[in-house]
Order: C-alpha cells, then structure tokens, then sequence
C-alpha cells in the first residue's frame, strides 16, 4: 500500500469502529436474541453438535432444508468458546457480521480506487438501509442472521466474477465455482444474483463465438463453464444433496416462499417507498448517471449494472408473484423471497452513491480551488485535496451518527430481547428439554410454544409454524393432525385422532396448565407430568 492511502485506511477503521460501537451496545449483554429465525438457528445448533448434521431438528425422520453456513459458524464458535448456544446467537453477530463492511470495501476498492470504496462503505454502514431493519437492505448489523452475515461471500463473488472474466484464465474459474458453491450454503439469494451474471456475462460471448465461427473460442467458453460448475457442485454438496437429491427441489410448502415480513408486506409497499426516498438515494441517482456516463471499464460496468438489474428483477418479480400466480390461476416459477433481493439491491446503491459522492465532492472542492487560486494566489496540492476529501467523509458519518445510532435496528429488537429474557417461565422449559430430553423424541405442543421454548431446543415436533415448517412436506397435514391431537387430549375428538400419537411417536406434551387442567387421558396412552411450573406442564406419553 502506498503511503498516501493510508489515510483512506483509518478512515475505513474508524467509521468501522463507530458502526461496532453502535452494534456492541445494541446486543452485548443479551441472553436471548428476539424472533424465531435465531430459535431456528439454535435448534439447528443444537441438532449438529449432538451429531446429527443433515437431519431436520424440527420433524422426525426428515432432512435438513435451511443453508447451513450460518449456523455451522456458530457451532464452531459455541465449540471454541464454551459459551451457551443461546448466548452465541444473541451476541456473535456484532462480529462475525463485521466480514460484510469489510470485504464490500475491499471489493469496492479493487474494482475501482480507495475514495470510491470508502464513499461507498460511509453508505453502507450509515446511509442506504435508513431506518429499515438490517435484515431488509445490506448493512451491518448486530442481528445474527443469514442474511447480514453471508454478504460478504458475495463481494467476494463480484471480485471472482471479475478476475474469472478479465484473465479468461480458468483457475479464476475454478476458484469462483468454489465460493459459489460456499455462497449456496449460506443463502440461496446471492448465489442466484452471481449465477444470473455469470450466465449473462458468458452467454453473450458464447452467442457472438458461434455467430462469429469461433468454435475454438466456443470450446473454451463451455471449458470455463464447466469448470465452474463441477466446484460448485462439490462445495455446495453438503447442503444440495439433501434438497436436491432427497428433495428433489420439490416445494410443498410454498407459502415460505412468499414471505413479507415487516415492511417488505405488499400492504405496506407505499411506506416502504417512501423510507428508502432519502437523501443518499439522491446522490446514489447522480452516482448511476455518473457511472453510465464516464466509467469506461466495459467489463466491471457490465458486472455492476447487472447487480443492479437482477436484484431489481428478482424483487419486484418476487413481490409480484403471488398477485400474479392468483390472477393468472397458474403457478409460476420461484425462487426464494422478494426480500433476499432487495437486501443485495441496497449494496449495489452504496456503490453508486460512492461514484455521486465521490463526483459532487470533486465539484465543490473544484471550485474552492478556483476560489482561493483567484481570490489568494493559492494552489490546492493533490494531498490537501485528498485529505478534504476523506475529511469530508468522515464529518458526513459524525453528522448522521446521533440518527444512525437511534435507528430501528438498535432500539426495538433490544428492547424485545430484553423482553424475551423476562418469560422466565419458557426458559425453564427450555432448559428441562435441553438438560433431560432426546432430540429424536416428538413432543407435542401447542402453535405459540412450537418457535418458542421448543423449536430452540431441537427436540422433535409434529408441527411448527408455517414459516419455519419444512418446505419439502406438507404443513397442512402435520398442522391439522396437531391440532386434532390437541382437541382429543382436551375433548375425546375427533377419534380419528386417536391413530395420529403412534403415526408421529410423540413422546412427550407440552401445555399450558390452562390447557392442563382440562387433559383427558387416552385410554391407550399413560401419562406422567414430569415438569411443571407456573405456566407450563410437559407429561410423558408411554403407549399401554
């Protein structure tokens, strides 16, 4: 590195201390991390270290169907540090999150130069996502979800992508089917982006080969492609070949599909219009003109357009799906949800908002040069220029922190975690199925205990919400056979029910002691209350 960009370092290190300062406060002092998706993933945790990678945590005798990079990082973390799994999650993503900031400005710095790159990062960690969640735009967060962690695997892939296609030699290929392969086993959005562009980038050359009668050329295109494809066939196995090869990529449950949380539900596609109308989206607009009209590298503007044209395609496909699937009474093709895309649509928007940035900066400090060349004889050197400019930088991130430290992303999940910590009740049932129950035993239990204290456990279950259910089997009938085994504890019916305990194993139950109160014994079944507190009773089912 030469000397003169070192400066353009520490102003990345010190805006990424700020931005970890934010996320240390927000999480590390919670036990419990707030929503399912980290109930999930401790399930899952659990699951792996007690040896049993590859299966479902949640349904007896099925496979695994959630992209298991995450959760493999925080069992080696668990492994590493002794610490409690549910303590790993809360708090591990202040972290290990920290890849996503530094391999964006890393790839935003090979691709184009060290202001570029750290405009572009004061946008990322500050200025695109607003006061969306950190899960809903690409960020950092302290969230310990897929999503946030496994980004930087994808600007490592645009860099690969780059490399691959500018040296055309195929060890680039190679090495890009391997963290392609990697990428699918973090999450399936930026492995679908990366393959898109990859798909556009070489079928343009195959095309204008075979028109042109190039078949040496054609040969080596299909060499590259295959290259390509074989590692990222191995490296991504360990998840393809339970949904591909035991699956079949066949969806049941199609409603996880469609999933809108939060902001991202159609019916508040207005208000999440008007949060992303920003300011920084103004400059990232300038920066897009900016780069279509004076970036003359033809390869990386293909590459940067085509990240911004596929995450827009996916999501607003993605979003308009559903509407579409109901009006039309056919079944179109899907992929995962709409989501996913906007997250990487938000990364590319930092990188334009470096380019408008990086471009009005240049105007103003223009025309103060001008000025005091005029007004006092006085020449701006580069270096005085350089250092306005990361100046600049810097005084823009201390401006928007006091804004950027209060968004939602800090206050509410804290505040429901805190909250969570409080169910004292749900945690010591958590802890009796953890201390004293086999994983490959079915319990039994009601729609609001299935995420929590029981889906964190990685005992089994005969059904779980809807959203976390396997995607490959049916929800419907495992639901509807929970809820009828519920009734025929508390009613005697429907007596069709009475088959269901031996179908699924179930082994244990759990109940509110509400619900309790009012259990019917079958008379084929014992049962034995082997906890109770003041909230919940767990009886041991035995067949007579």
């Amino acid at each position: 590195m030469k000397l003169k960009n070192i400066k353009y370092l520490i102003a990345c290190i010190i805006m990424l201390l700020l931005a970890f300062l934010q996320c240390y406060k927000a999480v590390h002092d919670l036990h419990w991390a707030f929503e399912p998706d980290f109930d999930r993933d401790i399930g899952y945790i659990r699951t792996t270290l007690n040896g049993h990678y590859g299966t479902d945590p949640n349904y007896l005798g099925q496979y695994m169907w959630y992209n298991p990079l995450l959760y493999l990082s925080e069992a080696a973390v668990v492994q590493i540090t002794g610490l409690p799994i549910n303590i790993v999650v809360a708090r591990a993503g202040m972290f290990l999150n920290l890849l996503g900031p530094i391999f964006f400005f890393i790839m935003a710095r090979k691709l184009f130069d060290y202001k570029i790159a750290l405009a572009a990062l004061l946008s990322f960690l500050f200025l695109a996502t607003g006061n969306m969640p950190g899960w809903g735009g690409a960020t950092y967060s302290p969230l310990q979800l897929a999503d946030c962690y496994v980004q930087f695997i994808f600007y490592l892939n645009i860099f690969l992508c780059y490399k691959a296609f500018s040296t055309q030699k195929i060890r680039w290929f190679i090495v890009q089917g391997i963290f392609l392969g990697i990428s699918f086993l973090g999450h399936a959005a930026p492995t679908i982006i990366i393959i898109l562009m990859m798909i556009l980038l070489q079928g343009q050359k195959i095309i204008i080969a075979i028109r042109q009668k190039e078949l040496s050329l054609v040969k080596t295109y299909f060499l590259q492609v295959f290259f390509t494809v074989i590692p990222f066939l191995i490296f991504s196995f360990p998840f393809l070949y339970f949904v591909l090869i035991k699956y079949h990529l066949h969806f049941v449950n199609r409603t996880i599909l469609q999933c809108a949380p939060g902001i991202f539900a159609r019916a508040k596609t207005i208000e999440l219009l008007k949060l992303n109308l920003t300011f920084s989206l103004l400059i990232a607009v300038i920066g897009f003109v900016v780069f279509y009209k004076k970036y003359d590298n033809p390869l990386i503007k293909k590459i940067i357009f085509y990240w911004f044209y596929i995450t827009l395609f996916m999501y607003l496909y993605e979003a308009v799906l559903p509407a579409a699937n109901r009006i039309l009474h056919i079944t179109l093709p899907d992929t995962i949800p709409a989501l996913h895309y906007f997250f990487y649509l938000k990364g590319v928007q930092s990188v334009f908002f470096g380019f408008g940035f990086v471009y009005l900066l240049d105007v103003i400090i223009d025309w103060i040069k001008d000025y005091a060349l005029k007004k006092y004889s006085t020449k701006f050197s580069a270096a005085l220029s350089s250092n306005l400019f990361v100046f600049s930088v810097l005084a823009y991130a201390l401006m928007y922190y006091p804004i950027y430290s209060n968004r939602t992303d800090f206050v509410i999940p804290r505040q429901q975690a805190l909250a969570k910590e409080k169910e004292t009740d749900k945690i010591e049932v958590y802890s009796f199925i953890v201390k004293n129950l086999p994983l490959d035993h079915v319990m039994l239990c009601k729609h609001d205990q299935s995420l929590f204290p029981v889906m964190a456990t990685g005992i089994k279950m005969v059904s779980v919400e809807v959203y976390f259910s396997n995607p490959y089997i049916s929800y419907e009938e495992r639901e509807n056979d929970r809820n009828d085994m519920l009734s025929y504890l508390s009613t005697s019916g429907p007596s069709s029910a009475a088959t269901l305990f031996a179908k699924y194993k179930v082994s244990y139950v759990l109940l509110p002691n509400t619900d309790f109160e009012k259990l019917k014994t079958p008379p084929f079944l014992s049962a034995r209350v082997i906890f109770k507190n003041n909230s919940f009773t767990i009886i041991s089912l035995t067949a007579k």
